[in-house]
């Protein structure tokens, strides 16, 4: 399995993790705030029905006397017949939803209702039975204590309904405070998952340009021991052979042969030091670039300037091989497509970290041609693949006529 497809499925992973639980929380909490609405607005419904039976008892006893209608009799008595029902319901509702010391407030004072019904009930069913002819003081002195401990029950539902809602609340703020909680985990696991990865691709880079490194200075070694050896001889003998020849046809010709042997000499040497650099081996980084800088400043074109504030920079051969390349690759680069006439490298080391800044005053290019397919461009990617290689960071300010601002940095 591959490190990116390894490291997405982790975070993937802590994403889904965060979004079911946090789902889980919003549906719980949903259902929770209906489930209790619905029973908070079954108490208030079946206690304001037990107040609204009663009043319409009321009335209609009323009309009975004041109009001596007698059909109002069983209209009456229906009425205290639903209270009844409203009151079972109610218990069973306060019995049924409800657990805890709460419960009883509810119920006792439902019971203190239930009483005052039961008893303005009988006493009005007398009154209606005796074929009373007008209110009795009994009768209305019920009503008026109905209306007291109904006033204590829907004084008590209200409290409960209150004490409910602030207990949800909280639930609800410490559920919200998880979920923060758990998302703080998620950015922090998240992060964690993000900084390994980025540790273990800089290590895997690390060791593939240890790797390369190694290769090139073997193959170095294995071409100025093999072949520069073999060439050497080749334009030894030619020197000898050249010494017994009188012939000016056959010396012409070893002079051609001398000079291709030279040539061949030339380009193995230019090869070999291109694998691997002999010069930073012997005068390390700043001073091999100054050195580098000099032949150009000799061909009278260009003018070239390395500045560092650090007597020296102490990278490890493989690092300080790739940043040689890098500043060899920008040089090329300039003297290939810029057209400039003066190139500035500062190279700076802050603490375990080297910030290298070039300029030039070439042409400049449009920085959207550094993602395309313009092989002008191909040694710029070459150097943002190299210094991404081993973590680094580059930030190219340029435009068309402006010159190039290039700034690389990397930890060491």
């Amino acid at each position: 399995m591959s490190l990116k497809i390894l490291f997405r499925g982790r975070v993937l992973l802590a994403i889904i993790i965060f979004t079911t639980i946090t789902c889980t929380g919003i549906i719980y909490t949903s259902i929770k705030s209906l489930r209790l609405d619905r029973e908070h607005l079954s108490l208030l419904e079946l206690s304001k029905n037990i107040d609204l039976e009663i009043s319409h008892s009321r009335i209609f006893l009323d009309d009975y006397f004041l109009l001596n209608d007698s059909l109002k009799k069983t209209t009456i008595l229906n009425c205290f017949t639903k209270t009844s029902r409203y009151t079972i319901s109610l218990d069973s509702l306060i019995s049924e939803k409800y657990k805890g010391s709460r419960e009883e407030y509810l119920r006792n004072s439902l019971e203190q209702v239930d009483s005052h019904v039961n008893k303005l009930q009988n006493k009005v069913a007398a009154s209606l039975q005796n074929n009373a002819e007008n209110f009795n003081v009994a009768i209305l002195t019920e009503y008026r204590d109905f209306q007291l401990a109904y006033q204590e029950l829907d004084r008590t539902i209200h409290e409960y309904i209150l004490h409910e809602n602030n207990e949800f609340r909280q639930r609800v703020f410490t559920l919200v405070l998880l979920t923060f909680f758990l998302l703080l985990v998620c950015i922090f696991l998240i992060y964690r998952i993000i900084n390994s990865y980025n540790t273990i691709e800089k290590q895997q880079a690390l060791r593939a340009l240890e790797v390369e490194y190694k290769e090139r200075k073997r193959i170095a070694a294995d071409l100025h021991d093999g072949l520069g050896s073999i060439l050497s001889s080749i334009a030894l003998f030619i020197k000898l052979i050249e010494k017994d020849c009188t012939h000016n046809k056959e010396n012409k010709s070893l002079i051609q042969v001398k000079e291709l042997s030279g040539i061949a000499l030339e380009n193995l040497e230019a090869t070999i030091n291109n694998l691997n650099p002999s010069i930073l081996n012997k005068y390390g980084l700043l001073k091999s670039l100054e050195i580098l800088c000099d032949k150009i400043n000799d061909t009278g074109q260009v003018y070239c300037v390395v500045n560092s504030t650090n007597p020296e920079i102490t990278l490890d051969p493989n690092m300080e091989l790739n940043v040689y390349r890098i500043c060899n690759e920008l040089i090329n680069n300039t003297l290939k497509h810029a057209n400039a006439s003066k190139l500035f490298f500062d190279i700076q080391q802050i603490k375990k970290t080297v910030v290298i800044l070039y300029r030039d005053n070439g042409i400049g290019f449009s920085p959207e041609l550094i993602h395309t397919s313009d092989e002008e461009k191909m040694g710029l990617r070459n150097i943002i693949n190299r210094i991404e290689s081993f973590g680094g960071k580059y930030e190219i300010n340029t435009g068309e006529g402006k010159g190039v601002e290039i700034k690389l940095s990397f930890t060491i």
